[in-house]
């Protein structure tokens, strides 16, 4: 079998234009030569740039290459320009489509969309699939590919997407009604409406794609794929789901679900690899559940806790996703679950906590990466980054990663208290945009300074004001994180109010 990479886009792409903040996709050459080339997803930054056949873009899976630094500042994606040749549009995602063998795909891997093909369907949701030219065969999740389609330049997918497809039958219908010749009929219809009838909430529409949760004993923490069937009333829905079949195994299963059992689909985030602590959703019994990564281990493997079984398994990389929660209508990104490290610790901890004390004492050892504020005049509101270069009593010497001595040859060292310092916060990877009044850290003069969404602008920018000195600047995406706040011994997300991660 051979499979042949797409590698040149059609005469059609290369006249596609795009505007600033378009999510794309762009064909570029992969790192491993053993693999073609690969589709890798990308936002729009400027376009039209220096010329009408170049765009400027920052790739969302791709790190920029590391050019020394200090490693305390903030994280940065490839930026380049691209020729409007190697661009598309970002395909609509389709959620748990399922394959058969022979099939083209387009599989996940080296963080980036590759050609490939079904060779066999396996259990669990997983197929193999014909990588790099037919030379490599891969075991892939059904979450980890989608159909191979070809963008045609001039607004269509090949083969057509489900809903693109109702479309041209729609058309079509519409043509064929104008050719006919209709006679006008006197029918009189009488309508009975029951005022006692609720209409269904919008976001939640007939045909919508859907996570449905349960609180039955056994099942707390998944969430299960489905389709809304329809409203029933007394907010509850008919649901069928995806993964899941009826006592015979011949149809979907239908059920019932209140709202509140209910949420979006939520986005797909490439993660690179995953750390201890990091809260995620893995893939177990035909579902997602909610658990924390307790070990790494080797091979691209973890060991998971879920709290509500207080249960630990072992998980592959491509079982598992980042946890994401709908909140206030968005999709808020968990951070590093530290409440977990004394879930783990419980026994030990119970019966030697003070009211009011945090449940988890740091100590800062020599070497370990921290934050620094200050309460100095024009630096509050700021935390810097550095790593611990020796302890003085209860005081500690830092050397920071970011600012310079005053003759710019070495890093600065000084004496902090303790009170001062923090643990280094987690990367929180924000694909979204911030919502207005949202608390952020914005990156400024070699730090990162507290303040909050005054202003969302057009191409992903925002104006931010900061309390302590009443002042508001303009900030691009990139230079913004998610506001944290160390308390009780873990880590708090600030959006508009406090939430416990």
């Amino acid at each position: 079998m051979t499979l042949c990479a797409r590698r040149n886009p059609t005469p059609a792409m290369a006249r596609l234009s795009f505007a600033k903040g378009d999510e794309v996709e762009i064909l570029r050459s992969c790192s491993d030569p053993e693999l073609r080339d690969a589709f890798y997803p990308a936002t729009v930054l400027r376009s039209p740039a220096r010329a009408k056949e170049l765009i400027f873009v920052e790739y969302l899976t791709l790190p920029r290459g590391s050019s020394g630094g200090g490693g305390g500042g903030r994280p940065e994606r490839l930026r380049e320009y691209v020729g409007l040749a190697r661009a598309r549009p970002a395909p609509p995602r389709e959620l748990h489509e399922r394959f058969r063998v022979g099939d083209e795909v387009d599989a996940y891997r080296e963080n980036g969309w590759h050609f490939g093909r079904i060779v066999e369907i396996r259990e669990d949701s997983k197929y193999l699939v014909a990588v790099g030219g037919g030379r490599e065969e891969v075991e892939f999740g059904q979450w980890e590919l989608r159909r191979h389609r070809e963008w045609s330049g001039d607004g269509v997918w090949s083969p057509l997407f489900v809903g693109d497809q109702k479309q041209f039958l729609k058309i079509d219908l519409q043509e064929k009604s104008s050719t006919m010749e209709l006679k006008s009929c006197n029918i009189k219809f009488k309508i009975r409406l029951n005022k006692r009838t609720s209409l269904a909430p919008p976001e939640f529409g007939k045909g919508k794609v859907v996570e449905v949760s349960s609180d039955e004993k056994g099942y707390e923490g998944s969430w299960f794929s489905a389709v809304i069937v329809n409203y029933i009333g007394h907010d509850k829905y008919l649901v069928e789901y995806l993964t899941l079949k009826a006592d015979d195994e011949t149809e979907p299963l239908r059920e019932e679900a209140y709202s509140r059992y209910i949420r979006p689909f939520p986005p797909h985030l490439p993660a690179s690899c995953f750390k201890r602590l990091d809260k995620v959703d893995a893939w177990y019994n035909d579902g997602w559940w909610v658990g924390v990564i307790s070990k790494v281990l080797k091979g691209s493997q973890y060991i998971v806790y879920f709290s509500t079984s207080h249960e630990e398994l072992i998980f592959d990389k491509s079982n598992l996703r980042l946890h994401k929660d709908w909140i206030d209508g968005k999709w808020v990104i968990a951070s590093r679950d530290n409440s977990t490290e004394v879930a783990l610790q419980m026994a030990s901890l119970r019966g030697n906590t003070e009211y009011g004390k945090p449940n988890v004492k740091v100590k800062f050892s020599k070497g370990m990466k921290v934050e620094v504020r200050s309460d100095e005049d024009g630096y509050r509101g700021s935390w810097y980054t550095a790593v611990i270069d020796d302890t003085i009593g209860d005081k500690f010497l830092v050397e920071y990663q970011t600012l310079k001595t005053d003759d710019e040859t070495k890093f600065l060292k000084e004496v902090a208290e303790s009170s001062h310092i923090r643990p280094f916060p987690p990367d929180i990877e924000r694909v979204h945009t911030f919502a207005q009044h949202e608390m952020v850290d914005a990156w400024y003069n070699d730090g990162w300074w507290v303040g909050h969404i005054s202003r969302i602008l057009g191409g992903l920018k925002y104006k931010v004001y900061f309390i302590t000195s009443s002042e508001e600047l303009e900030f691009e995406h990139l230079d913004l994180r998610p506001h944290q706040e160390w308390i009780g011994g873990r880590w708090v997300i600030t959006s508009k109010g406090h939430r416990s991660v």
